[in-house]
């Protein structure tokens, strides 16, 4: 019987038909719904004390700061003006939302096999076929934006690695998946866990993948958080440019050489697709790269999460330049999302307090707000992972799919509820040089230099 035929998970063995294929224990999912590819022991990993503001995955309603909601959508308005806005109208969702949501799940059983279980010849031939599938690596696929670009690129019949901070968050992310996706092709690395506030940690991660021999096709960078009080990492850097940043790029820098490889394989480039958010409109003041753990200056939660979203911007724009056509690379805002990300400044819009009935009965304020739910988010997401035209573009920052800012329409800006945001067509537009003032922080030098400083950081967790 063909292991995607078997109802039970199967181990492939160490017999020397596996062998053949590879050196490394597999586990299988029988009907092709689970992979998870155990790697080779790693060395015991430093853990870190609990965070008081732990990460959660997505993006949040606080990204809307670039500028506030005008009282004409054709309005120009001021960046202070902006993000009084946001908060706004977050607090007026979280006023008329409240609190309470939704229970939790009941999740099917994912079970390995026990090791010592032998696998059939036929079984070692799935996991051949299967391993030569590659694959969109999704940091922070088990809630929000996540695991809603998950669910989705799992339904393309994409196979979708779900790098989550603990092996059980991932195997629960997968099994909810299951409920729509019957056929998802899931991967949980067993004993894995994607701990961003630890750079040992998430080398640790990377190399579990590198073990497993999976082929990367898309390195998509989603996980983050938002709001945190001043914190630090297990190596003493701030804790949003640590998570948001410095923990990415520890895992492009590991993991782009196997996107090169993407073009070979497939005949199509390679993709590092990072999740920023417009609070990056905020990078000429919250970003300092002399004090990236801000050291120095007075901190604001606020702006270290800015800071660390221009840190996303800036560090695939990097990779652009470098990489030219052989991996794709590019940054997106996904719009102000109601997820777990906004339980620190607007708890009402958290996704355990929301509920599909209060999204129905709210879908009109909530589309004047500009506030999407985590499905509507991650259709960007998806897109650049996905979409070929996406596949023709890089260096760039989308608002929405196919629509890159500054350069959109207020048509497209409308479309993409963004409509507070300028064109440069407003009436005093010019004369402030919005929107393109937003960005002068986005230089050739300062990505340069902030991945000079990176590199530095992470030099002693590089394989």
């Amino acid at each position: 019987m063909s292991a995607f035929a078997a109802p039970s998970v199967a181990r492939a063995a160490a017999t020397p038909a596996a062998a053949s294929c590879s050196s490394r224990r597999r586990v299988v999912d029988g009907s092709r719904q689970v992979v998870a590819v155990a790697a080779a022991p790693r060395r015991r990993r430093h853990r870190t004390a609990p965070i008081a503001a732990a990460a959660e995955e997505g993006e949040g309603l606080g990204a809307a700061a670039a500028a506030a909601p005008p009282t004409k959508p054709t309005t120009a308005t001021s960046p202070r003006r902006a993000v009084l806005g946001g908060v706004a109208a977050g607090s007026v969702a979280s006023l008329l939302w409240g609190v309470g949501g939704p229970k939790g799940l009941a999740y099917p059983p994912i079970v390995f096999a026990a090791e010592e279980e032998a696998a059939s010849a036929s079984s070692v031939a799935a996991v051949a076929v299967v391993e030569s599938e590659g694959a969109i690596l999704i940091t922070g696929a088990n809630s929000g934006v996540g695991f809603s670009a998950a669910k989705q690129l799992a339904a393309q019949g994409k196979r979708v690695v779900l790098a989550c901070r603990t092996e059980a968050k991932a195997l629960a992310a997968a099994a909810a998946i299951r409920e729509t996706v019957p056929d998802a092709q899931l991967v949980v690395l067993p004993g894995a866990a994607l701990e961003m506030a630890d750079l040992r940690a998430t080398a640790d991660y990377v190399k579990a993948f590198q073990d497993s021999g999976i082929p990367l096709d898309v390195l998509l960078l989603n996980a983050g958080m938002v709001g945190a009080p001043l914190a630090r990492t297990a190596q003493d850097h701030e804790l949003l440019f640590g998570v948001n940043h410095l923990a990415h790029f520890l895992m492009q820098d590991a993991l782009v050489p196997q996107l090169r490889g993407c073009e070979a394989r497939t005949g199509r480039a390679g993709r590092l697709v990072a999740c920023s958010s417009l609070g990056s409109a905020a990078g000429g003041t919250a970003l300092d790269l002399s004090d990236l753990d801000w050291r120095r200056r007075k901190y604001s939660g606020w702006l270290g999460y800015c800071a660390s979203k221009a840190c996303n911007v800036l560090m695939t724009d990097e990779v652009a330049r470098r990489e030219g056509p052989r991996v794709v690379s590019n940054s997106f805002h996904p719009g102000s999302v109601a997820t777990n990300l906004t339980r620190s400044i607007a708890p009402g819009l958290a996704v355990e307090n929301v509920t599909e009935k209060k999204i129905a009965d709210n879908a009109a304020m909530l589309a004047r707000l500009s506030i999407r739910s985590a499905d509507q988010g991650a259709k960007t997401h998806v897109w650049l992972s996905t979409a070929e035209e996406a596949g023709g573009v890089s260096g760039g920052f989308f608002i929405d799919p196919g629509v890159q800012y500054p350069g959109a329409t207020r048509e497209q800006l409308i479309a993409a509820t963004d409509w507070f945001l300028p064109t440069g067509r407003e009436p005093l537009a010019p004369q402030l040089r919005l929107p393109e003032r937003l960005f002068e922080w986005r230089t050739e030098a300062n990505a340069s230099g902030l991945w000079a400083q990176s590199m530095e950081m992470i030099e002693p967790f590089r394989a």
